[in-house]
């Protein structure tokens, strides 16, 4: 079988992670236009406008798109023979498409790392992502870490693309030392792979009072003790994945792919200020959980999203096309 991967921004995020996982593969070759060549061709997001004029113009080639991450891309889906999505989240929604779809766990190549870790004065607990999820914690994981602050000796590691926080942002908590570090993938082991303790926030804001407004008399039974949870539809494993690969327990916020697999023995979920406040404390307490936690997630990690592992399953859905 004969594989190509095409994407006209080789340079964006999901580009760069797809074509790292997937360059051990000896079938996939990489950004050849002479697409008769190939049995499959596969393209990016981004490529979304290409996919019908390719389709109609080699129409033996199975075509795919890879982190489908909008409805906007709805149309072009009718002209691929499959998916390949990275999370129960993005498969759940593209099952409208009516397409065979392949999940694959797509995120940074950072290596394994063996943590020691250690009952020491300082607990460091990190963060890497965006803007958006760092906002969205300001009344969760932030609140925890405030109130843990004048308990603890703590230090937050956040690293992003953006510009170092002024300290006046809702999601900075008090009583913390925030370090900001530039987002590269040197990075993730020169600094990232130093913190005791992970945190991955995920949903969204949203208002309640909303919620409240579409109550009837015979319908909905809307409390105040109601979860309400809003997550993107691209949500999934990848940021707590990292921290498995760094030796590193995470915390993470109810979202599907957290729920499924951050179980007791691999990692903790929350949703509460008080959740999240319970769950880092514990952690902050307890080295041998640490340790734990990050062993068994590692260990599930190798097992079922290796590269290596994920791409013989690849071959083996493209194979049943």
């Amino acid at each position: 079988m004969k594989i190509i991967f095409n994407t006209t921004d080789p340079h964006a995020p999901c580009s760069l992670f797809y074509t790292e996982a997937l360059s051990s593969m000896p079938e996939v070759s990489f950004y050849d236009k002479d697409i008769y060549k190939y049995d499959v061709a596969l393209f990016m997001t981004y490529d979304f406008n290409y996919i019908e004029s390719f389709k109609k113009a080699f129409p033996s080639v199975k075509i795919g798109m890879i982190d489908p991450r909008s409805y906007r891309v709805k149309e072009a889906t009718k002209h691929c023979d499959f998916l390949v999505v990275d999370s129960i989240e993005m498969e759940d929604y593209w099952r409208q498409s009516r397409k065979p779809i392949f999940r694959y766990v797509e995120y940074p190549n950072v290596p394994y790392i063996d943590k020691e870790h250690k009952d020491n004065d300082t607990i460091k607990i990190g963060y890497h992502g965006n803007l958006i999820h760092l906002e969205c914690m300001a009344e969760t994981a932030t609140v925890a870490l405030s109130n843990l602050g004048k308990k603890y000796n703590i230090e937050l590691l956040i690293m992003h693309n953006g510009k170092p926080p002024t300290g006046s942002e809702n999601w900075y908590p008090k009583n913390v030392k925030v370090n900001h570090v530039p987002w590269s993938m040197e990075n993730y082991v020169k600094e990232l792979s130093k913190c005791d303790i992970g945190l991955a926030p995920n949903n969204m804001i949203h208002n309640i009072e909303q919620m409240k407004l579409s109550e009837t008399q015979d319908r909905f039974n809307f409390s105040d003790d109601d979860y309400s949870i809003r997550f993107k539809m691209p949500s999934n494993p990848g940021r707590y994945v990292i921290f498995g690969r760094l030796g590193i327990p995470t915390i993470s916020d109810f979202y599907p792919s957290a729920l499924r697999y951050l179980t007791d023995d691999r990692g903790m979920v929350a949703h509460s200020a008080c959740g999240w406040e319970y769950c880092i404390e514990k952690l902050i307490n307890d080295v041998e959980l640490r340790k734990t936690l990050s062993d068994n997630l590692k260990k599930f990690i190798k097992k079922e999203w290796d590269f290596s592992v994920q791409n013989r399953k690849f071959l083996n859905f493209l194979g049943d096309l």
